[in-house]
């Protein structure tokens, strides 16, 4: 027995000595690109002191329609444990990106329908796990993670007479994941350059109103629901271990 914990002991010691702990601080950015969604348009026409909804845009679908390509940018911190093989552990991120839909217009076209690109900027806190492989000066690695998309958009504001009284900000978010495969080049023991290739999307749509003042002093006030926000990334940046 005493034979059987000695080895156990020793088993432990060994496998501590082999692994070791680091921090890490990542500054990163580049571009993405989204997939085609399908939105929900909500719109009502303000005039003359009353709303009125929009027919045909009660909730309308519109399938295939295009996102603006972005800049993306972030920070993240965290920490690994290393192995002689491989390592493991976990971060915190926050990404920054806008979304802007390329095209938007109303079932019928009514007075106001000129109007383009509207969303607006995505500030995305999360968590990953990261798994790596260690070679001599070139990091590999990969990793997923969930995370929450707070969507913030400007509108229109206006009182009971459709006098405009300025510009709001709304937010909504929803829930989402990432996954993403990198690799670092160690340029010291302490600093290292890498470039990553980012997948994400949400579990649930995202929502932003779209209040529109017109020329002729109307306002629509309306609502776009993105059921999908698909992007891939290719970003680079600067890491810092500690």
């Amino acid at each position: 027995m005493k034979r059987t914990v000695s080895l156990a002991v020793l088993a432990l010691g060994l496998a501590a000595s082999s692994a070791s702990a680091e921090g890490f601080l990542d500054f990163y950015g580049g571009s993405m690109n989204f997939l085609p969604t399908t939105t929900l348009q909500n719109g009502d026409l303000c005039a003359g002191g009353a709303c009125a909804p929009i027919p045909g845009l009660q909730w309308a679908e519109l399938n295939n329609v295009h996102l603006l390509s972005t800049p993306t940018g972030g920070i993240r911190v965290g920490g690994l444990v290393k192995q002689d093989f491989f390592s493991y552990g976990g971060d915190f991120n926050l990404q920054m990106y806008g979304v802007k839909a390329k095209e938007f217009y109303f079932v019928g076209a009514p007075v106001n329908a000129d109007r383009s690109y509207p969303g607006g900027t995505v500030v995305q806190p999360g968590g990953d796990f990261i798994v790596g492989v260690p070679l001599r000066i070139v990091r590999l690695y990969g990793g997923v993670g969930l995370n929450i998309p707070m969507l913030f958009y400007d509108y229109q504001t206006y009182d009971a007479s459709t006098n405009t009284t300025g510009t709001g900000v709304g937010a909504s978010a929803t829930i989402g994941y990432d996954l993403f495969f990198g690799a670092r080049w160690l340029v010291t023991n302490n600093m290292n350059i890498f470039i990553e290739d980012r997948f994400g999307g949400i579990f649930m749509p995202i929502a932003a109103k779209d209040s529109v003042l017109g020329a002729n002093g109307d306002v629509v006030n309306g609502t776009l629901v993105l059921n999908s926000l698909n992007s891939n990334a290719i970003v680079a940046g600067l890491g810092f271990a500690f």
